[in-house]
């Protein structure tokens, strides 16, 4: 944190309504504290973040990003067609479901794999 010498400083004039200054000064008052500090604690408080944004990661970050996606993508896969393949002939329609489950989950795998070769 800097100090209060390195700090630079602007003034700033506004209006503002008595009714809304008069109990905010009592409350400052009170607690001991400047209506400046608290108006600065208050603008601090909704300064831009200079954090980047999740729409900002590099195309590195995006591919580790992808890959562990695919790597769940992998685990789903595998599960279902450890389920699919424990499915007994006469119930064809779940066998029908897990199957398509399973091709569509290769063809997700497969097209984040190609977008980020």
């Amino acid at each position: 944190m800097r100090g209060a010498a390195d700090m630079a400083v602007t003034q700033v004039k506004f209006s503002i309504d008595s009714d809304i200054v008069a109990p905010f000064k009592a409350r400052c008052a009170s607690g001991g504290v400047s209506m400046a500090s608290e108006i600065a604690r208050f603008m601090q408080a909704r300064k831009p973040s200079r954090e980047a944004k999740p729409s900002c990661l590099t195309r590195p970050l995006r591919r580790k990003s992808v890959a562990v996606i695919i790597d769940a993508l992998n685990a789903i896969l595998s599960a279902e067609e450890d389920y699919r393949d424990s499915i007994p002939e006469q119930f064809a329609q779940r066998l029908d479901v897990s199957e398509h489950s399973c091709d569509q989950l290769s063809e997700a795998i497969s097209l984040l794999e190609d977008a980020f070769q």
